[in-house]
């Protein structure tokens, strides 16, 4: 699957990548007084070719680390999604991973204390 598009959220950080296979990926954080938390897909950039995955495979894929994941392309090169925050002074963590394929949305729950924890189960709509 390659990547098709890829948005912006601010300061340049790409904020969800569309797949030819109609996968999509994207990031969503409920403010917490004035911090922003996102990830920051730039790595994942248009042309970029992955294994064929759905929602699921892509969730079972990524390597999970402290402040971020990675995922394989085509190639076998990591991809790395790298957690980030936008703050006024004020810090907070956590951040959900929205993953889109198919109609269904699934996600990993968030952690609201820890980046870590970012993606530590599914959560189907």
């Amino acid at each position: 699957m390659k990547v098709i598009e890829a948005s912006d959220v601010q300061d340049g950080f790409v904020a969800t990548v569309t797949f030819d296979n109609g996968l999509v990926l994207g990031s969503e954080f409920t403010p917490d007084c004035c911090a922003h938390n996102f990830l920051d897909f730039e790595q994942m950039h248009v042309g970029r070719e992955f294994p064929p995955m759905t929602g699921e495979e892509f969730l079972a894929a990524i390597t999970k680390k402290e402040d971020g994941f990675s995922v394989k392309d085509s190639f076998g090169v990591p991809a790395w999604v790298q957690a980030r925050s936008a703050q006024n002074g004020y810090y907070s963590t956590g951040v959900d991973l929205t993953v889109e394929y198919g109609g269904t949305r699934v996600g990993a729950v968030r952690d609201p204390h820890s980046y870590d924890h970012m993606f530590g189960g599914l959560l189907s709509e």
